[in-house]
């Protein structure tokens, strides 16, 4: 079997497309394979998509507009977390999006990926029209937090949560 053709059926397995980029985070060790047709979203896009709440991403990795519904986002935040075990962090999370609307969690959990444990979050909320799905992984990097969310609408998950779980699963 050829080299090419072995890495088309690992992606395949992995549900990876064929043509996923390999990134580094920006001000990061971290790197993401993103999915083959995303695009660095812009950064106008980026403050007007998440104008609501805290700071916006650092960077976001998404299907092209105009709508930019399927995402990868990540926020480097100028807070370390507590040293040890995750645990404490995950509750407090869990606790700040409790009171989100048609809050629906599909897993809660500490997972270990690309050497590092990592605080993952996977969940159901409404969105303004639709349900919306989120992936969110947390972890330390040096005297920061890396916040990683995969999203999508209801409508885009059945053709997109295998990559972008895919994705999630390789951060290193």
């Amino acid at each position: 079997m050829s080299r090419t053709v072995s890495l088309l059926f690992v992606c395949v397995l992995l549900g990876l497309p064929a043509g996923a980029s390999r990134v580094t985070v920006p001000g990061t060790t971290v790197s993401v394979d993103v999915p083959s047709g995303f695009v660095p979203m812009p950064k106008s896009v980026i403050d007007s998509k998440y104008s609501r709440g805290s700071a916006p991403p650092t960077a976001v990795y998404s299907t092209p507009g105009p709508s930019w519904d399927v995402n990868i986002a990540f926020a480097l935040r100028d807070q370390a977390l507590p040293t040890g075990d995750l645990a404490p962090v995950q509750a407090a999370l869990e606790r700040s999006i409790a009171p989100t609307p048609g809050l629906r969690w599909v897993s809660r959990r500490i997972v270990r990926s690309g050497g590092r444990e990592w605080v993952d979050l996977q969940f159901w909320v409404k969105g303004l029209d639709t349900e919306i799905y989120n992936h969110l992984r947390v972890t330390r990097e040096g005297q920061k937090t890396l916040l990683v969310t995969a999203n999508m609408t209801k409508a885009q998950y059945p053709k997109y949560a295998r990559q972008l779980d895919a994705a999630m699963n390789g951060l290193k």
